[in-house]
């Protein structure tokens, strides 16, 4: 057993290394999921399970997800900490020489708890356009799979001053943030990109969704060019750890200059703040 506070877990029992022979280490043969934990509360945690469960279906992983949400109670327990970052890993497992995975492989289920420190968003964010292009693969599309190369090589190229970069797919259409999903007014409608084949489908995202629907508001799945992200009246991006975060700034161009009111940006900041201050109370 290790010294100190309960910070991971491997398989219901406290360790914080995995076989060399494990799938999720030798292939990428595994899928996660990255929740905001305030007050030992997991905020969305009913939309990330159900994340998990298709991507664990989707990959024909076998997972006793009781015995998962009992571990991660054990974990967030033994803990009780205020602000951290809980990260579930889910791997096929060990296996042999080979992309074939055997019948009787069991799963790794894998709990990390990790200090988070949430960046200062009052002043917008700052933004690049990364070079990298997204891979396209509409039956992996929208699920945290561990194949995460794309997002590694796209992040390598974003400045240190800079918070975040936007990633196109191989057509040219914007996509996401390296860590986050975008959300565009463009000519008072509001619209997010369309992730059928490439990019995560976020939970904050999908819960921003609704909530602009019980206000009125649709927001439609569209193709989005680059051009119409550089006019866009306002674009914010969204993940279920930071929140909800408007974008001040592309690539040296500074947006602040050019909108004067940013009601969309407004509302998903009110929605953001209603969500994790209802959580811990």
């Amino acid at each position: 057993m290790l010294d100190g506070p309960l910070q991971s877990l491997i398989n219901g029992q406290q360790a914080e290394h995995i076989s060399i022979r494990d799938r999720g280490f030798q292939y990428g043969d595994g899928c996660f999921e990255t929740v905001r934990v305030l007050s030992s509360k997991p905020i969305l945690w009913p939309a990330h399970l159900k994340r998990l469960q298709h991507a664990c279906k989707t990959l024909q992983l076998s997972v006793n997800f009781e015995l998962l949400q009992s571990e991660i109670s054990q974990l967030l327990q033994a803990n009780k900490a205020a602000d951290v970052i809980l990260k579930i890993t889910i791997t096929r497992g060990e296996g042999g020489r080979g992309y074939a995975p055997t019948e009787q492989t069991d799963c790794t289920r894998i709990m990390q708890l990790i200090n988070y420190v949430a960046p200062v968003t009052t002043n917008g964010a700052r933004v690049v356009i990364c070079q990298h292009k997204l891979s396209s693969n509409s039956l992996l599309a929208g699920i945290k799979h561990l194949n995460r190369l794309d997002q590694v090589l796209a992040s390598a190229q974003i400045p240190t001053d800079f918070d975040e970069g936007l990633c196109m797919d191989e057509e040219g259409y914007v996509i996401e943030g390296c860590r986050s999903n975008l959300l565009l007014s463009i000519g008072n409608k509001l619209v997010t990109p369309d992730l059928s084949k490439s990019g995560v489908q976020g939970v904050m995202l999908n819960h921003l969704i609704d909530e602009f629907a019980k206000q009125g508001t649709r927001v439609v799945r569209k193709t989005i060019s680059l051009g119409e992200l550089k006019n866009a009246d306002e674009i914010f991006l969204c993940n279920s750890v930071f929140g909800v975060w408007p974008i001040a700034e592309i690539q040296n161009e500074d947006w602040g200059k050019t909108r004067k009111e940013e009601p969309f940006s407004a509302a998903a900041l009110e929605i953001h703040n209603k969500l994790f201050r209802n959580n811990t109370q």
